[in-house]
């Protein structure tokens, strides 16, 4: 494990004396700190120090935080950046995390907030190099099917993570304000019968937002396991609707509205469940990258009797493809993505799967008109044609 003392942070922030405060915190931690004053002078210490993290406010005169964010993501890509806001700035925190921040914290900074924030910053850093080291191994050995699949499943875990942990965490403030609202009306005396009926209604609520944050750490674990390929009934709109569970908060943070058309009657296919949510949510995230500035995501799903196969379509109306990328799109490590955002195993994944399963994948793309990703696989097979 790497000690404290061997990551570097930045913290770039105007106020001399927030700035001397956080960095004797920091340095008193066991990190190796060092200070700027304004958003160019942090630039500037970024390519002297070369830190792993960078710390930044973002109201500042000058260059804010979101500007610093920005060219540190494009000088250093690498580089895991944590902005600090005033409380009630969310929309600024959400444009930072939609431009690659690891993390938010508000103002006035907690010691335990910003603790947690630079773990996951530094497990972020360590993941993406460790990606990075393996990515180059893959290509020297050519690495078998499985270890590929793995390899690309915990890149999609770790992206989903990232969006879940800000999923939950405002359902569980919401639970943790009813909760104290509630001991607040014990302490008081005897509950009336306005008390009673409030009482009621905060429990309900608590048990919504604990119930959805359940399903969704839920569906989480069930996607991180490693487990053998089992073939069995799948159903597909569960499929999908798995799938829009896990990914609705990313989409909404990048600005992507959903729109699904599932018809009723779809019979099952027979496959691994587990093997077929990757297909998907691989799709989905392929189409946020596409829709960088936000747009519309659609997913769709029929059934077609006269070939007996099931149809799940993923269509996005981003950049596009273009034609000379067309034909490579499925090729294992091809991407157009830049250093650091991509390794080029979704899209072979997909199409490893689906040969697996006895389906196809396809795709229809205009650039600067989106695209349309379309699996199809054969429906189960019943029990009694198979007997037959």
């Amino acid at each position: 494990m790497t000690a404290l003392s061997e990551w570097k942070i930045v913290l770039v922030d105007d106020e001399a004396d927030i700035r001397e405060v956080m960095a004797i915190a920091l340095a008193d931690a066991g990190y190796d700190v060092h200070t700027a004053s304004d958003g160019n002078a942090g630039i500037r210490l970024c390519k002297t120090v070369a830190p792993q993290i960078v710390i930044t406010d973002i109201r500042m005169p000058g260059m804010n935080g979101i500007q610093v964010l920005e060219t540190i993501k494009k000088q250093h890509p690498d580089i895991e950046v944590i902005v600090f806001t005033a409380f009630g700035e969310m929309d600024l925190a959400i444009r930072a995390l939609q431009l690659d921040a690891s993390d938010f914290i508000t103002k006035p900074v907690n010691d335990d907030a910003l603790h947690m924030a630079l773990k996951r910053a530094r497990d972020r850093y360590s993941a993406r190099k460790q990606l990075k080291d393996y990515t180059a191994l893959l290509e020297r050995e050519y690495a078998d099917q499985a270890r590929i699949l793995h390899q690309d499943k915990m890149i999609s875990l770790g992206r989903l993570a990232a969006s879940v942990v800000h999923e939950i965490n405002n359902p569980l403030s919401g639970i943790l304000n009813y909760v104290r609202l509630m001991i607040r009306i014990l302490n008081r005396g005897p509950l009336n019968q306005e008390h009673r009926q409030k009482f009621g209604q905060y429990l309900k609520l608590v048990e919504t937002e604990t119930g959805r944050c359940s399903q969704i750490v839920s569906s989480l674990l069930t996607f991180s396991r490693k487990s053998p390929l089992t073939f069995e009934s799948v159903s597909v709109p569960d499929l999908i609707e798995r799938c829009i569970l896990l990914s609705q908060h990313k989409l909404q943070l990048q600005h992507i509205s959903l729109e699904t058309r599932i018809d009723s009657n779809i019979p099952p296919v027979e496959g691994d469940f587990n093997q077929l949510q990757q297909c998907v949510i691989n799709l989905i995230f392929n189409a946020i990258d596409a829709m960088p500035e936000g747009g519309t995501l659609t997913i769709a799903g029929h059934h077609e009797p006269a070939s007996s196969h099931v149809i799940i379509t993923v269509t996005d109306t981003g950049t596009g493809i273009s034609e000379a990328d067309l034909p490579h799109i499925f090729e294992p490590f091809f991407t157009t993505k830049k250093e650091g955002y991509g390794v080029g195993l979704g899209l072979s994944t997909v199409y490893g799967i689906m040969e697996r399963h006895k389906g196809t994948v396809s795709v229809e793309s205009q650039p600067g008109k989106g695209s349309t990703f379309k699996l199809e696989l054969p429906e189960k097979i019943k029990d009694v044609e198979k007997a037959g």
